[in-house]
């Protein structure tokens, strides 16, 4: 089966790294040489001939009600291992076998009943402090049979990121710019490991997509590169992200400026305080975010749960009379400022805000 490859775009319009007023931004480097080129050992090959599976799988999708599963295989019958390679796929009682597809230590699966696909990720590159993801486009022929529509190499996906995100050094510090956007201000931990060359921040070795919605998004953290090996350490670097679109054609762009996704992820402290009172945490099975949210001498809502919006991260959690209250978290460099939007409780009206900063 021949395999069509969706190339993300590397051009943006109306975006640009680098200008006569930021000639200190510098775009991130990326990683690789060249494409991947992954061999699925010769019994994953077979995995439609005499090597069945057994209780040796995971199942990644079970939509009975739409009649679609997808399964990651481990062991044959003869009770040898994958490799890591496989994945099946049935649909209205129809199986199909990809024994190309490396599924990794965290495959996840999601149908598109509206357009009759399936999104996969697989596993590319694993290792110590290294993980990388590829996404996967499964289409349904009208027999049920699957095949692959598209994917998206990681080196295409990294010189796409390479392009939208840069950084710039100054003292002892680091800073991530979306374009000419500022997003975040790192500390640099690595300056008593022997220093780093400063066109050496990376892309990095951790790569992965977000599938759990309509939108596609991808993540991934800069690395830094030892001026004397070609290690990458990652250390109070953020998470990164921006959202992949697909057009009419069935090709990827990276999003424009307004969509660039920012570094919600960590601590931060309040403004008027200097105490930790906002926490976010990106949660990989479902694509939404754990938050908690601080106000201090007032309430902590500790079971507050956000998604992705249009620009930044919208929040529901339960206020101290037990009613629903929600809002939404933008985030300016390295400050979030929480804005509750919907409330019943007379001590948090609507549009009251607080800020934060991010917890150096």
């Amino acid at each position: 089966m021949k395999k069509k490859t969706i190339i993300a775009m590397l051009v943006i319009a109306g975006l640009s790294l680098i200008s006569c007023n930021k000639k200190d931004i510098k775009p991130l480097n990326g990683i690789l040489d060249s494409v991947f080129q992954l061999k699925a050992p010769e019994k994953a090959q077979k995995i439609t001939e005499e090597f069945g599976f057994d209780e040796n799988y995971e199942k990644l999708l079970d939509e009975k009600e739409d009649g679609v599963g997808v399964y990651s295989i481990y062991g044959f019958k003869d009770g040898t291992s994958s490799e890591g390679f496989g994945i099946l796929v049935h649909k209205d009682g129809v199986w199909s076998a990809f024994p190309e597809i490396c599924h990794g230590k965290n495959p996840l699966a999601r149908y598109d009943k509206k357009r009759n696909s399936l999104w996969l990720t697989g596993g590319v590159m694993e290792g110590t402090g290294v993980f990388v993801e590829k996404p996967y486009l499964i289409k349904f022929d009208k027999d049920g049979k699957a095949r692959i529509a598209g994917d998206i190499d990681p080196y295409l996906m990294q010189k796409a990121l390479g392009e939208r995100f840069g950084y710039s050094i100054k003292d002892e510090n680091i800073t991530f710019y979306a374009g000419e956007r500022e997003l975040c201000t790192r500390e640099n931990k690595v300056k008593d490991m022997g220093g780093f060359d400063e066109d050496a921040i990376w892309i990095g070795e951790q790569l992965f997509y977000d599938i759990s919605g309509d939108d596609l998004y991808v993540y991934f953290v800069p690395g830094v590169k030892f001026v004397t090996g070609l290690v990458l350490h990652y250390e109070n670097m953020p998470t990164l992200m921006a959202r992949v679109t697909i057009d009419k054609d069935g090709n990827f762009t990276l999003s424009d400026e307004n969509s660039v996704l920012w570094p919600f992820e960590g601590s931060f402290v309040d403004e008027d305080y200097g105490e930790p009172n906002l926490e976010i945490s990106y949660r990989r099975n479902d694509g939404k975010y754990n938050v908690l949210i601080g106000i201090p001498r007032l309430t902590l809502l500790d079971d507050g749960l956000a998604v992705m919006g249009d620009n930044g991260l919208e929040f529901t959690a339960t206020d101290a009379a037990g009613n629903p209250i929600g809002g939404e978290i933008i985030l300016k460099g390295d400050t979030a400022v929480v804005t509750f939007t919907s409330s019943t409780w007379p001590l948090l009206e609507q549009g009251t805000s607080f800020r934060y900063i991010r917890k150096s």
